[in-house]
């Protein structure tokens, strides 16, 4: 089977993961690649994967896209299978390196109870807030 061939595969078997609901919210999370009237004739999800890989943000070497779109409408199972295909196909490849940024987590949650190790937990940037405004602050904003 060609490289090529077990690509479709791989997308045939995502696509039969993802419900009509979330093939609409997929197609949302893409809409910055996705014009409007492309969207309207999106019904399935082959069609989106077409699409993608037509205006380039999909290939059997490329799925970055498709694994943060998927993130986008909460699907983490999916991200996983992404990540767990790209293992299999690039092999000893360069790119095939440590996974890094938030799609780790989903790599080492154990599937049973949903919890991520805190050790990778702990090595993903924190977003640090902004201290609240102070009472004068918050009147000076409020007077003209």
């Amino acid at each position: 089977m060609s490289d090529q061939d077990t690509f479709q595969n791989f997308l045939k078997q995502l696509g039969e993961s993802i419900s009509e609901d979330e093939l609409k919210s997929l197609v949302s999370a893409c809409q910055e690649v996705i014009p409007n009237e492309a969207r309207e004739k999106i019904h399935k999800q082959k069609d989106l994967f077409d699409f993608l890989e037509k205006v380039g943000r999909l290939s059997k070497d490329n799925l970055i896209y498709l694994e943060h779109a998927l993130e986008k409408i909460c699907r983490p199972d999916l991200v996983t299978d992404v990540l767990d295909y790209k293992e299999s196909v690039l092999g000893n490849s360069e790119e095939k390196g440590e996974i890094s940024g938030p799609a780790r987590k989903y790599k080492a949650m154990n599937k049973e109870t949903g919890q991520v190790p805190d050790d990778i937990i702990s090595g993903l940037t924190k977003i640090e807030l902004a201290p609240p405004p102070s009472q004068t602050s918050r009147r000076k904003a409020k007077e003209p």
